[in-house]
């Protein structure tokens, strides 16, 4: 893309023009995917990371024009999402891997049997205190085991809308979660990723 066209990109995308956004996000969608594959090797971590990015772009549209260099300063916020999801996914399958040696020492174990229980009540009440549509593309997703595409197809919305509301039920969980209850608790709603 030329550099006068993405700096005329940018203006008309600070002054809130969505058509220039789907431009911007066309233009870089292949680009920044194959980056963070090949960074990752993984191809959830490369979509949730492009999400996250142009969800951000968007938030802080105002300051776009700015930016001198659009292609390095989306490669740079790639980099570092694509990090920073590396590191929450290799946390996790670590926490994982521990949980799991754990609940096989203690198959038997009724304190531990009615922890799960617990949590897994208290997470459910949870879910109930999302938004109505985070609700639905939640419980579409963790319980009936729709796919994205599936999910904006049944709801008659955008992939990037159940995406956003994904992105938003999860960090809700995962905040209250780690707000009010132990590692335990975190650990069991990564595992069992709410399949209540």
């Amino acid at each position: 893309m030329l550099a006068n066209r993405e700096q005329e990109l940018l203006l008309e995308i600070a002054s809130g023009s969505e058509p220039a956004f789907r431009e911007l996000f066309q233009a870089y969608r292949r680009k920044l995917f194959s980056y963070i594959f090949k960074t990752t090797g993984s191809s959830e971590i490369a979509e949730d990371t492009i999400q996250e990015i142009f969800l951000k772009l968007w938030s802080i549209r105002e300051t776009l024009p700015a930016i001198g260099n659009i292609n390095a300063y989306l490669h740079r916020m790639a980099h570092n999402y694509a990090y920073h999801g590396f590191r929450r996914l290799a946390k996790e399958t670590l926490l994982l891997d521990h949980l799991s040696k754990q609940e096989n020492r203690d198959t038997c174990n009724p304190v531990q049997e009615l922890l799960s229980k617990e949590v897994t009540a208290y997470i459910q009440r949870l879910v109930d205190q999302l938004t109505p549509q985070q609700r639905k593309v939640f419980l579409l997703s963790r319980e009936d085991g729709l796919k994205q595409e599936e999910i904006a197809s049944r709801l008659n919305v955008s992939i990037s809308t159940v995406k956003k509301h994904m992105v938003d039920a999860l960090a809700f969980l995962r905040e209250e979660i780690r707000q009010n209850y132990s590692l335990y608790a975190v650990a069991l709603f990564v595992i069992h990723r709410l399949y209540l």
